[in-house]
């Protein structure tokens, strides 16, 4: 061969070996998920060289953010969220809404006497800017309440600090908000706080919860157009715009989860390809514990961050201020998250905003709040140790308390953290050896609980744990005596916390949602208590003892005949 048809040869193959990595860059390129992770401050130069910076514009209705990926609209001085801009959609929330009240803080109230609770969107007096540079803008909408009005207006007795943050290279924002109750101010009852996102109805339809709770949804006006059933949260579908879902039921109360489980939820657009998030990364705040059932997305659009409420519970979980009596408490930061890509498969945006989700939660307590009320990690404790349950019924010797949950709430009676609505608590599990490490403490005083799955009965710590600054406080060893008079005769189920081991009946045909016709998940459909009459008409349910089997025989909720 000739030195100059070698050369050509040559050319040849480094043209298609370019060629071959440059349709490899295409595919993954074009498969990719689009998410900016925000990086802690201090890779900040590093930023600098990479991501666009924060910019902030403030106007005499308006404050808007904006770092390059996600532009947010405030409401001066009232701090609602008129809007938010992503990836060539210039509005994610409706727009058919007035601009306080597509995205929003709220609370409902009541103080003694009043003939009717209080719906109040907590719309700020004052705005005024935290912090500000190219890394991070934090803003502050604040209501302070006059102790001078009392009795001459209705308003809420509390100081309200609303606060929005947003970061650099962050592909989204943050919100956290500060209840304040004074001393010697009056009584007041709170039955819920949360911050609601309206989406775009004509955008947003494909509704995401869980890996296996994940459907196209009905619309507002489907809802409207339908049957309401035994409360107007529940309606069956009688004229959808999608046809799939005709004669199905849609009830908000079908997509709970408890505590410890809220952590990512949302809405996907089909075009563009575009998810929005609400991401929790610690329930420290909420009330309840890790085990009360609230809110999370439903039809809407709607997507909710729902700190306390006394939905499954009533009255007792919400907050309780008597006449005087001091009370703060910080809730949040909560995390909403944008991401999109040029594809339509909508469970890859669903498995990057879990994966956002854990981002998340490994950098609780954030290192960027900037109110004195939030402690940073390093102001923070850890309690660890190892937990042991001794029943001589199961082992001569103590065995180890596998995945026990166990935490901090404020001092009170065994299982009292269930009801505990002002404080914050701090959970765990145990892992195979019954160690446990609780980290991100605030500092206060705390007592221990623990319940171990498979176990009768509630524990707690007999001392109280008094938690400082930087405390690493080690309880060692641990030992739990569940009570006994005597070895077990018989049992009904597992002492877990949960009847997702008895019978679960079917839900009549014309009251199903088909999304739940599984094993795991089949508890959720609408109207199930009416099924205890229709499979009992005459005589209630006999289990005997030793020929029943739980799985068959118990049903599966305590309901009214």
């Amino acid at each position: 061969m000739n030195t100059i048809g070698w050369k050509r040869q040559l050319q040849h193959i480094v043209l298609w070996f370019f060629a071959i990595v440059f349709h490899l860059f295409l595919l993954v390129n074009g498969s990719r998920t689009d998410h900016f992770r925000h990086t802690p401050l201090r890779n900040s130069q590093k930023l600098a060289s990479t991501t666009p910076p924060v910019k902030l514009l403030i106007s005499s209705n308006y404050v808007v953010i904006d770092n390059g990926i996600v532009k947010v609209t405030l409401t001066n001085p009232t701090g609602s969220i008129a809007g938010v801009s992503y990836n060539g959609i210039d509005n994610v929330l409706e727009t058919d809404f007035k601009d306080t009240n597509r995205g929003y803080w709220d609370t409902v109230w009541e103080r003694p006497g009043d003939k009717d609770h209080t719906f109040d969107m907590l719309l700020g007096t004052k705005f005024r800017v935290i912090a500000q540079d190219k890394n991070k803008v934090e803003v502050s909408f604040t209501k302070t309440w006059n102790p001078s009005n009392n009795g001459t207006t209705h308003d809420l007795p509390l100081n309200i600090d609303k606060r929005f943050v947003m970061l650099r290279g962050s592909s989204g924002f943050y919100s956290y908000g500060i209840f304040e109750h004074l001393k010697g101010w009056p009584s007041l009852i709170l039955e819920e706080a949360r911050i609601a996102i309206k989406l775009k109805r004509t955008l947003f339809h494909y509704m995401a919860i869980s890996d296996d709770i994940q459907r196209m949804m009905p619309t507002d006006e489907d809802r409207s157009d339908g049957q309401i059933l035994d409360y107007r949260e529940a309606v069956r579908l009688t004229n959808p715009s999608n046809p799939k879902l005709k004669g199905e039921v849609d009830d908000k109360y079908q997509y709970s989860f408890e505590n410890k489980d809220i952590k990512v939820h949302g809405w996907v657009c089909n075009t563009p390809h575009v998810g929005f998030w609400v991401i929790t990364p610690s329930y420290e705040d909420r009330n309840g514990g890790p085990t009360k059932l609230d809110l999370t997305s439903h039809a809407g659009p709607t997507s909710l961050a729902v700190f306390f409420s006394g939905h499954y519970a009533g009255p007792e979980l919400g907050v309780k201020i008597k006449e005087g009596e001091p009370w703060k408490k910080v809730f949040g930061p909560v995390f909403f998250y944008l991401n999109s890509d040029s594809g339509d498969n909508h469970p890859t945006l669903w498995e990057d905003a879990k994966r956002q989700m854990e981002e998340e939660t490994t950098k609780w307590p954030y290192d960027f709040p900037e109110s004195i009320d939030y402690p940073h990690a390093n102001a923070r404790g850890t309690i660890r140790g190892q937990l042991f349950v001794r029943d001589r019924y199961i082992n001569k010797n103590p065995v180890y308390a596998k995945s026990a949950y166990i935490g901090l709430a404020l001092p009170g009676d065994v299982g009292s953290w269930q009801y505990e609505t002002k404080d914050y608590q701090f959970w765990t599990q145990t892992n195979e050896t019954g160690h446990f490490n609780i980290i991100g403490v605030r500092p206060g005083t705390y007592n221990l609980y623990s319940w171990v799955p498979g176990i009768i009965g509630d524990y707690k710590y007999h001392y109280d744990i008094i938690v400082k600054q930087g405390s690493d406080i080690n309880l060692g060893n641990l030992i739990y005596d569940p009570p006994r008079n005597g070895p077990t005769l018989w049992e009904i189920g597992i002492p877990d916390r949960s009847a997702g081991e008895f019978f679960v009946p079917d839900p009549l045909p014309a009251l199903t949602n088909q999304l739940f016709n599984n094993t795991t998940q089949k508890y959720r459909q609408y109207g199930l208590w009416d099924r205890y009459t229709d499979l009992y008409p005459n005589k209630d349910l006999v289990y005997k003892v030793g020929v029943s089997d739980y799985r068959k025989d118990w049903f599966f909720a305590h309901v009214t005949r």
